[in-house]
């Protein structure tokens, strides 16, 4: 089913490139996540990517670098103010995807 279809219709902002390797500082490791976790995470961010592009070449050094923009509320284009708290910042669309999960379980 696609997204249209469940009601997603609002485009969420991502003020960074999505491309690069997004991580979250949480109990004193760095994760891997997903757009949406990264953009609703309060706490430490970061940002890997290529330093440059060049067609055909594999060895481009790659830039980490911490990334300060906003946070937003869960799948949703809601600013939330940043307090440093270490998770992600819930909304009702958060709460209803948990839901479902559960029920699939």
């Amino acid at each position: 089913m696609s997204a249209e279809k469940r009601g997603h219709l609002v485009k969420l902002e991502n003020n960074y490139n999505t491309a690069g390797v997004l991580e979250i500082f949480l109990k004193g490791e760095w994760y891997r996540v997903t757009s949406n976790d990264f953009r609703s995470f309060n706490g430490k961010r970061r940002i890997t990517e290529p330093e440059y592009c060049a067609h055909g070449n594999v060895n481009i050094p790659l830039v980490t670098y911490d990334y300060d923009g906003p946070v937003f509320a869960w799948g949703t284009n809601d600013w939330v103010p940043y307090t440093g708290v270490g998770e992600i910042v819930g909304s009702e669309r958060l709460n209803e995807r948990n839901r479902q999960s559960q029920q699939r379980r």
